[in-house]
Parts: C-alpha cells; sequence; structure tokens
C-alpha cells in the first residue's frame, strides 16, 4: 500500500442555493468546514473534487462564489463539468437554464483558477522522493505509474525515465523516485531504489 492519503470529495458546488436546487445535503459553510476537519485529520492530504457549472438558475453571484472558493480550498485536483440535461430527472424540467456560450466561459474561468492550483502542488513535488506504483508503460513506451496523490484514468501520472528494465519495469512494483520535474498535470521521475512489490491489505 502506498504511503499517504487521498480523499475524492464530489461538491457538485459551493453557493448555497446551487445545492439546495442540487439537493445536496451540506451548505458552503459545512463544505468548509469539514475539509478543514480533514485536513487537520490529516495533514497532507490529497483532495480532488467535481463541480458542475451550469446548472439551472446559476446566477453570475453563484459562479463567483465557486471561483472564490476554488481560490481559498486550494484543491490538489478538481474536474469542472458542463450542466448536462437528462430526462426523467428533476433538474431537466427546471427554469433558467445558462447559455451554452456563458457556461464554456464559467468553464474556461474555473479552469484559469484551478490550474495554477493544481501546478503549484505538483511543483512542490519536485526535489523530493515518492513511492510510485507501476502501472505499465505509456504510447511512448515510458514507464508510467502513480503516487498516492494520484486517482488512476482521471488525474496525472508519474513519468518514471530510465526504468525500463529489471524490476523497475513490472507492473505493481513500488519504486522509490526523486521528481525532478512537472509537464502538465505530470511528473517526471527517477527511480532510485529497487522495487518491491505491493504488500496485501486485509479488508
Amino acid at each position: 500500500m502506498l504511503v499517504g492519503d487521498y480523499l475524492d470529495m464530489p461538491l457538485q458546488h459551493i453557493a448555497d442555493r446551487m445545492l439546495r436546487a442540487m439537493r445536496r445535503e451540506r451548505s458552503g459553510a459545512a463544505i468548509r468546514r469539514l475539509i478543514a476537519r480533514v485536513r487537520r485529520a490529516v495533514p497532507g492530504i490529497a483532495l480532488r473534487s467535481s463541480f458542475i457549472v451550469g446548472f439551472p438558475g446559476e446566477t453570475e453571484t453563484d459562479h463567483d462564489a465557486l471561483l472564490t472558493f476554488l481560490a481559498d480550498a486550494q484543491l490538489d485536483w478538481a474536474g469542472f463539468f458542463a450542466f448536462s440535461q437528462e430526462d426523467g430527472t428533476p433538474a431537466a424540467t427546471m427554469d433558467g437554464a445558462v447559455p451554452e456560450a456563458l457556461v464554456q466561459e464559467r468553464l474556461r474561468e474555473c479552469a484559469d483558477v484551478q490550474d495554477p492550483i493544481t501546478t503549484a502542488a505538483r511543483m512542490a513535488l519536485v526535489g523530493q522522493t515518492v513511492d510510485v506504483l507501476v502501472d505499465g508503460t505509456d504510447d511512448d513506451g515510458v514507464l508510467v505509474g502513480r503516487t498516492h496523490r494520484e486517482a488512476p484514468e482521471i488525474d496525472g501520472v508519474v513519468r518514471l525515465a530510465g526504468g525500463t528494465d529489471g524490476l523497475f519495469a513490472r507492473p505493481g512494483a513500488i519504486v522509490a523516485a526523486a521528481v525532478r520535474g512537472v509537464e502538465g498535470p505530470d511528473l517526471d521521475a527517477v527511480p532510485v531504489r529497487e522495487a518491491r512489490p505491493v504488500r496485501e491489505v486485509a479488508s
């Protein structure tokens, strides 16, 4: 098992109006308190969330509240999704549809706030040695894996330079690797110690 903790909290929004419309149980203030409690309990935890943009009735004030929250919360990862009308759901018949062009603008604004936060969190790892669970190789033949900070298929990966031979190349092994750079959401690292097998964790 990799050392460290990762928590995905699908918050959807932060504005109280939107949370009520989405039938979420928590208020914006309660969400902020929850995140603070989690971080106090588990220092260094990696946090991810997802948010819906353009939900019926979303105002500029609601959207600004989300942007402010993103800046304050400093989540490691966040995904933003345009509201999609699904037949048979309560939201499908709600008034207050947000124009598509405005939804796209709001998505860009969310990314403009979050992307530098995610990049800073990745840059903070440069120079550190991290445990990497080896997954295999990418399309370019480079060995890739994940630390406890990256969920499979949705977050970045760790690209292991010079580790395509011997023990380092075994999927399922854990490699101690020195992080030397950042490329988008991905980390570039060099294996520094022999791989070890993943230990079985009792359920």
